[in-house]
C-alpha cells in the first residue's frame, strides 16, 4: 500500500476525503496529491489582542516559503484559539495542552517561530526539532535569549524601558524583523464571525440598514488599569453624540459589568438612549461580528482596536499609559495620545488624572 503521509491533505487519523471521494484504495494514483514542502510551528500563545495582530505573519510566511508549506500555530485554548478559526493561510491549530506540547517536540519541523519570551514558550522552543529557529529560546541563565539576529531589538526592548519608550516599530515591525521578513503593512486577518448573532442583535434593537452605528468600547482589561477612559468623559462625549443622528453602543466585557449597567443608567437619567451588548459576555464570533455592525469605534487600547483594526473600521484609538505608536493605524485608525503618557509608561495603577487626560472635545472633533 502507498499513502503519502507528506500530502496537504493526509488527515492521519482518518481516511483521506479525496481518496474516499474518488473511491481510491490508497493515495498511488491521486491526481490531488500536494507535497508539502515546508513544516513550519508559530508559537504564539497570547495576549488575545496579540494574537489578533500577529496574524498579518502568516499570509507572509506564506508568500515566502510557499503555497505548499504548513503552517502549524501553538495558541493557548479558548478565546486565542478560536479568533484563529476559519483563516485560510493557517493549516493547523493546535490549542496549548499536555498532548500538543509532547506533539510538537516530537513531530519535525522545517522551521520554527517562536514569538514568545515566557518560560511557557521558550521551554517548548528548546526541545522543537527544526533546521532553522526564529525568536526566543530558555537560556541556561534562566532568561529568555534571541535565536537570531532579527530578534534582538525585540528582547533588548523588553529589557529596556527607555529602548522601549524611544522605539517607534509598530508591533507588526517587530514580529515581522523576529521571523526576518519583509513588513508591507499586511493587514490584520479574522474570519470566525457569527452573522446570525449581528442580525438578531439588529433585531433586537430595531436597527435598520441605513441605521449608522458608534460604538463606544469601555473596557481595557485588568492588567492596566489606567487604559480605561473615564466614565466622566464617555458621559460627556454621549452628550456631544446625543446632537447627532449616530446610534450609540456601548460595549463591555467581564470587567465592566458594573461599570456598563452605571454609565447606561447616569445616560438615561440625561435623556441619552443606547444600545448595549449587556448583560450577555460575547464569545470571540460574536464580538466580531458586533464590531462589524459599526460605523465608527470609540476604544482604547486593547482587544477591540485590533479586531476593528481587521474589519477596516474607521476608529479612534486612545494611549493614556501604552505606546501608540506600536498600533499600526493601516490609514483608517485615528491615534490619540495623553499628554501625560510619557510620565505614566505602562503604570500599573489607576491614576485619575491620567484617565481623564483626554478630552471629550477631541475625541468629538475627529468623529
Amino acid at each position: 500500500m502507498e499513502f503519502k503521509r507528506d500530502c496537504k491533505s493526509f488527515p492521519g487519523l482518518y481516511a483521506c476525503e479525496v481518496m474516499t471521494a474518488e473511491g481510491m484504495e490508497d493515495c498511488k494514483d491521486c491526481m490531488f496529491y500536494e507535497p508539502i514542502s515546508k513544516k513550519i510551528l508559530l508559537i504564539k500563545l497570547g495576549a488575545l489582542g496579540d494574537v489578533v495582530r500577529t496574524t498579518p505573519l502568516v499570509q507572509a510566511i506564506k508568500n515566502k516559503y510557499g503555497y505548499n508549506s504548513h503552517v502549524t500555530w501553538l495558541v493557548k485554548p479558548g478565546d486565542n484559539a478560536d479568533v484563529l478559526k476559519n483563516n485560510p493561510p493557517i493549516d493547523k491549530i493546535l490549542e496549548l495542552n499536555p498532548i500538543n506540547v509532547s506533539r510538537v517536540k516530537q513531530e519535525k519541523f522545517n522551521i520554527l517561530f517562536n514569538l514568545e519570551i515566557d518560560p511557557e514558550a521558550t521551554l517548548i522552543a528548546n526541545e522543537i526539532k527544526a533546521e532553522e529557529k526564529y525568536g526566543f529560546y530558555f537560556h541556561e541563565d534562566g532568561h529568555p535569549q534571541n535565536f537570531n539576529k532579527g530578534a534582538e531589538f525585540y528582547l533588548n526592548r523588553v529589557f529596556s524601558n527607555k529602548i522601549s519608550q524611544e522605539s517607534r516599530k509598530t508591533y507588526q515591525e517587530m514580529m515581522f524583523e523576529i521571523c526576518e521578513l519583509d513588513y508591507n503593512k499586511e493587514p490584520i486577518t479574522l474570519h470566525n464571525i457569527d452573522e446570525s448573532y449581528a442580525e438578531n442583535f439588529k433585531k433586537e434593537n430595531n436597527l435598520s440598514k441605513d441605521d449608522k452605528i458608534i460604538c463606544i468600547n469601555l473596557g481595557a482589561g485588568g492588567r492596566w488599569p489606567s487604559k480605561s477612559w473615564h466614565q466622566e468623559r464617555i458621559l460627556e462625549l454621549l452628550e456631544k453624540l446625543k446632537k447627532t443622528n449616530y446610534k450609540i453602543l456601548l460595549r463591555g466585557g467581564p470587567e465592566e459589568k458594573e461599570l456598563l449597567p452605571e454609565i447606561i443608567s447616569k445616560a438615561r437619567q440625561k435623556g441619552i438612549e443606547t444600545i448595549t451588548n449587556y448583560p450577555k459576555i460575547l464569545n470571540i464570533p460574536e464580538l466580531i461580528s458586533l464590531i462589524n455592525l459599526c460605523n465608527i469605534v470609540v476604544t482604547g487600547d486593547t482587544l477591540v482596536l485590533h479586531i476593528a483594526a481587521a474589519l477596516k473600521k474607521k476608529t479612534i484609538a486612545l494611549f493614556l499609559c501604552t505606546p501608540d505608536w506600536e498600533v499600526e493605524d493601516y490609514g483608517f485608525i485615528k491615534k490619540l495620545a495623553s499628554p501625560l503618557l510619557k510620565d505614566n509608561f505602562y503604570t500599573n495603577f489607576e491614576n485619575e488624572e491620567l484617565m481623564k487626560s483626554i478630552s471629550a472635545e477631541e475625541v468629538f472633533k475627529y468623529i
